[in-house]
């Protein structure tokens, strides 16, 4: 697995030497989004201590909270 440049720091090509054979470069772009998505999930359930249920109780109560959580779900 290659960064997303082109060249290395010295200049000399990274993954465009594979370009022919497998695509562009290749990111585990997958694996980053779901792991984004399972922490909006884990931001909404941290809200709940002392096993209580209703974890969208009150969730638009703080509007810091939902200013932060929609910054984050739309980056």
């Amino acid at each position: 697995m290659f960064p997303g440049r082109v060249e290395d720091w010295d200049g000399s090509p990274l993954w465009s030497v594979y370009e022919t054979d497998h695509g562009a470069s290749r990111h585990m772009s997958n694996v980053f989004n779901v792991f984004v998505i399972l922490q909006i999930f884990n931001l909404i359930n941290a809200r709940k201590i002392n096993d209580e249920y209703n974890i969208l109780d009150n969730v638009f109560s703080n509007g810091t909270y939902c200013i932060i959580l929609l910054i984050i779900f739309g980056g």
